[in-house]
């Protein structure tokens, strides 16, 4: 706990007062001390001793509101974000702490709240880092370019022997202005193509890279004209499960057809799934004019975006908790 400051005696129930370059706010009432700043809210009992009732860093406070309660008597509410036994062993989040306050001091109480209230949303509202998707420059070998992006990818995917001819096509085929996020073996159903081959999911494109002896063909698809991808059990024919596959496959939507793939290792086509849904939300965000404060819905889709990111491996366990931990407290 911080220690608390002494402050010069002041006239007038509201006081301002500077402490190492920091502004505290301090309103006096005839029942309690409030005093706000340095990210804590702390609350004394009048008199000499100056008795700490509450001293809490911003971050553990939920809300704090001006509420008039049924006998007429005005209080500041104190909500704490953790249900801590701090008032006479009853969960704090349920019984606020109530500070009461003189009519008169109404306008000076609105002011101190509407500053803490401020400040906690402030700490609530934590920005996720973009990833660094920006696309790396190819080196050069005896067999072609080779890019670390699509490396990165390909060493997450299963290994396939049969793979590598696909490999070395997606090194030549990504563009100076894509990044590959993932790829899986897959097997195309018409219209994206026939037979097995590398499925690449990128910023821009969803492309299909056909592997083994037969025909050599690649089908791609642009972000832009992408509606969404899932997860599906990978099928035959209708109502029939392909258990050839790992039974599972993914079906990309256009909004005039659907392509499906079955996939080969279950983990690698949940993966790419992620991946288009990332490139897809990512394209519609991009450039898109926003709400100054987030709302409930940019604030979900704020938290499917960190899930996507995480299933990734942009986001590690720690940031995720932490960053996920900021989005739901804005909720």
């Amino acid at each position: 706990m911080a220690t608390i400051m002494s402050c010069p005696p002041y006239r007038g129930r509201r006081h301002n007062y500077s402490a190492g370059g920091t502004v505290i706010v301090e309103l006096r009432t005839p029942t309690a001390i409030l005093r706000h700043g340095r990210g804590r809210l702390t609350v004394l009992r009048p008199g000499s001793d100056g008795e700490r009732v509450l001293d809490v860093p911003i971050a553990d406070l939920l809300k704090v509101r001006l509420n008039r309660r049924a006998d007429d008597a005005v209080v500041i509410e104190i909500y704490l974000r953790y249900p801590t036994p701090v008032l006479t062993g009853v969960p704090a989040d349920r019984t606020p702490l109530p500070v009461l306050i003189a009519e008169h001091d109404v306008p000076a109480a609105l002011g101190i709240v509407d500053r803490i209230n401020d400040q906690i949303m402030a700490t609530q509202r934590i920005d996720v880092a973009a990833p660094d998707l920006t696309p790396p420059a190819p080196e050069w070998g005896k067999s072609g370019p080779t890019r670390a992006d699509v490396e990165r990818a390909v060493r997450r995917m299963a290994p396939r022997k049969e793979a590598r001819s696909a490999v070395t096509a997606l090194n030549r085929y990504v563009t100076p202005d894509e990044y590959v996020l993932e790829t899986a073996i897959a097997v195309a159903a018409p219209p994206a193509g026939s037979g097995t081959g590398l499925l690449a999911a990128t910023t821009t494109r969803l492309l299909f890279i056909a592997v083994g002896g037969g025909e050599r063909y690649a089908h791609e698809l642009a972000v832009p004209a992408i509606l969404g991808a899932r997860t599906v059990e990978a099928r035959t024919a209708p109502g029939e499960i392909d258990t050839r596959h790992g039974g599972s496959g993914m079906d990309v939507n256009d909004g005039n057809r659907t392509l499906h793939f079955a996939g080969v290792d279950r983990a690698d086509t949940e993966r790419v799934t992620c991946a288009v849904n990332f490139a897809v939300r990512r394209q519609a965000a991009d450039g898109a004019a926003g709400p100054a404060d987030p709302g409930v819905s940019q604030l979900y889709a704020e938290w499917e975006l960190l899930v996507e990111r995480h299933s990734l491996g942009m986001v590690d366990d720690t940031q995720f908790q932490r960053y996920g931990r900021g989005i739901l407290r804005s909720l």
